[in-house]
């Protein structure tokens, strides 16, 4: 068996040997919701596919697909990865006319412990947004198959070109016929370079360790993404029994003044992105409570609060909370 310091030297040659990377994504904060049901997942992950293919210069560590916006962890030069999202979007608007997707934003990842982090924040992203999910089961990425036996599926070359066509909605899709459909579907493990994203951590017990553990790690990769939530709200609970102990010596919210409240609901906001409805859930307390304690805005206030007592913190004018 290899040392601790082998095994990490073999992450760091295998980073050095690819590049340069980057984390790829498009903001979900003023888009309206894409993908609302299993189809068009399925279209867009077939869509990612087409693309892959497209150009093959795109080597896909990690991606998945939310909502209304894109992560990817991808070793390439940027202008071809701008010509990947061109073409992916452009494949998407043809479905949806009225889409109108975000620009593609791309943040240089410089070293091992950075790709790491933005491989792991990436699988992590579907479970963070839908408790249905654990990290190793959202289907619409890549986070089912690191350290995961690759489930089986159907050759494209099984598939009648009749049924390719209707599978990926377009005339004649030149896609690879080696590559592995499930649940009509192209698998990630067909096109992403899933083996070279596993090589850049020491081990499975390595990788599940920063899936589940390394949590406050994701604090700085969501800022700089302008990203929303990156913690489930037990991992936030988590996060605010820690600070309940070490800042004000209690262990439940329950025992804080209000000025103590909106303190450290001020901090799970900017430290953690967390909203008003995910800081409410974990801080047990009322939408009304939490409303008061960290208002939108003063018009807001006015609007919504009837003249009843309420807190004004001194630079209020100055936050910006996020609904729920």
């Amino acid at each position: 068996m290899k040392t601790y310091s082998e095994r990490e030297k073999g992450c760091e040659d295998a980073f050095q040997s690819g590049g340069p990377y980057w984390h790829a994504y498009t903001s979900g904060k003023d888009t309206p919701l894409l993908f609302v049901n299993d189809s068009d997942f399925k279209f867009a992950m077939n869509a990612v596919a087409q693309a892959a293919s497209m150009y093959p210069k795109i080597t896909i560590l990690a991606f998945e697909i939310m909502g209304n916006h894109f992560h990817f962890v991808i070793a390439a030069e940027q202008d071809d990865i701008d010509s990947f999202w061109r073409y992916l979007s452009k494949k998407l608007s043809r479905r949806y006319r009225n889409l109108k997707l975000t620009s593609l934003s791309i943040k240089r990842i410089d070293n091992l412990n950075s790709l790491r982090n933005n491989i792991v924040y990436t699988n992590r992203n579907g479970y963070v947004a839908d408790s249905s999910y654990t990290p190793f089961s959202y289907p619409w990425g890549t986070g089912r198959y690191y350290f995961l036996d690759f489930p089986t599926g159907t050759s494209l070359s099984q598939i009648t070109i009749d049924n390719r066509r209707l599978l990926f909605k377009c005339r004649t899709p030149e896609l690879p016929l080696e590559w592995i459909t499930i649940n009509d579907f192209v698998a990630p493990y067909s096109y992403c370079a899933i083996s070279l994203g596993m090589s850049m951590f020491r081990d499975a017990h390595h990788y599940f360790n920063m899936v589940s553990k390394n949590v406050e790690s994701y604090s700085g990769i969501a800022i700089e993404l302008d990203d929303g939530e990156f913690l489930t709200d037990n991992e936030l609970f988590s996060q605010l029994c820690k600070l309940l102990r070490t800042t004000y010596g209690v262990t439940s919210p329950k025992e804080l003044t209000k000025q103590q409240k909106y303190d450290i609901a001020k901090k799970l906001h900017f430290d953690f992105r967390s909203s008003n409805g995910q800081i409410r859930r974990v801080l047990g307390i009322t939408q009304y409570e939490i409303d008061t304690l960290v208002p939108f805005n003063k018009h807001w206030l006015a609007k919504n609060l009837s003249g009843k007592p309420c807190f004004f913190p001194d630079n209020l004018d100055k936050i910006a909370f996020r609904p729920d």
